[in-house]
């Protein structure tokens, strides 16, 4: 009876939540789809898909279809995670550990895991620790590099070659379209095991203690005081107990949208620069303010208006948040502005220290 070979399973799974820049996903699966039905040892391999993917969608597609290669497509913030959605289309990061522990489970059957979203280095290293081949992005990729290196990469497997040559080839595919992207694709691969001693590793989700984010959403006018703001904070960013960033931190040819989307989905503290110029822009209320207080009612942030000039803010959504200064006084208002940044300051020191508290 003649052998067959074992049919391997690919799982990609999907998600472009609310309020996330828009990719082409639809493209990218379908050109997956017709390039392994092309493929010459197509018969060797199975596509199935999950779309707008939730956190627990992704245990029970492991125990249902039980795939050999795991796809994702999406969003990734850093080491903070990558996005996912909650049950109602909203945003919800899954960190790097957690996705770790839960491919640890399935490590005898899972060979390889594509990660193929912006900044998923930091979860890619973080699986490679327990899965054989990982493949993660070092930056933001755009949505052709990410479909073109997706296309090469699952080409190449439906040939029969090798997962490293199939990453070679999707780095190829990149570079053959004349997009500068080649370099963002990392392939990792488990470290080889040294003690032959059966023993239970170290869990990759070890606590410690990481610097608190806070993001600075505020009107270009307001730049000088965010300014003297970011002074008064100093001390604690050299401390490495927080770490400030606003758009002038942004890196040139660095995609700008794609970096504040980044930190601001990341930060576990967004401070809100209250101003008629804050409240007037219609960018800063479309962005920063809404996707900051989904966080906020999500318990995965901390919304604080810092008041910076007299405006009528009360029927804002953050209306009903305790602002700083704590006596409501605009800080444009006091006699002596370093006395307000100091108060406000202070208080963010408290925040920061509750948060490491938690």
């Amino acid at each position: 009876m003649e052998n067959k070979t074992p049919v391997k399973k690919i799982l990609i799974l999907a998600a472009n939540p609310k309020g996330t820049p828009y990719l082409r996903l639809d493209e990218e699966l379908r050109e997956i789809g017709e390039g392994l039905q092309r493929a010459q040892k197509r018969d060797q391999f199975s596509l199935e898909q999950k779309l707008a993917v939730r956190p627990q969608d992704i245990q029970r597609a492991l125990l249902d279809i039980k795939p050999q290669i795991i796809h994702f497509s999406g969003h990734g913030a850093g080491e903070e995670g990558l996005f996912f959605e909650d049950e109602t289309g909203q945003p919800k990061l899954v960190n790097g550990a957690a996705l770790a522990y839960l491919f640890e489970l399935f490590a005898n059957q899972i060979e390889c895991v594509v990660l193929n979203g912006c900044y998923s280095e930091e979860q890619a290293k973080a699986i490679a620790q327990d899965i054989n081949y990982v493949i993660g992005m070092r930056k933001a990729i755009g949505d052709r590099a990410a479909t073109k290196f997706a296309v090469g990469f699952y080409d190449a497997l439906g040939a029969g070659e090798s997962i490293e040559f199939a990453y070679k080839l999707g780095c190829a595919a990149i570079r053959l379209q004349g997009i500068e992207e080649h370099l963002t694709p990392v392939l990792l691969k488990k470290p080889e095991v040294v003690s032959t001693i059966p023993s239970k590793p170290e869990p990759v989700n070890k606590p410690e203690k990481q610097a608190i984010k806070i993001f600075f959403s505020y009107a270009h006018e307001d730049e000088d005081l965010r300014n003297k703001l970011a002074k008064h904070l100093i001390l604690m960013q050299r401390h490495g107990i927080i770490k400030a960033w606003h758009d002038h931190d942004i890196a040139a040819g660095d995609d700008r949208e794609s970096e504040i989307e980044k930190y601001l989905y990341s930060a576990q503290i967004i401070l809100l620069l209250i101003s008629d110029d804050f409240i007037f822009s219609q960018e800063l209320w479309e962005r920063d303010v809404t996707r900051a207080m989904q966080r906020h009612e999500a318990k995965e942030a901390r919304v604080i208006p810092v008041i910076l000039r007299p405006v009528d803010w009360k029927d804002a959504p953050f209306g009903r948040l305790q602002p700083l200064p704590r006596n409501r006084q605009p800080v444009t208002t006091w006699k002596n502005q370093d006395e307000a940044f100091t108060d406000i300051a202070k208080d963010i020191r408290e925040v920061v220290t509750r948060w490491y508290e938690i």
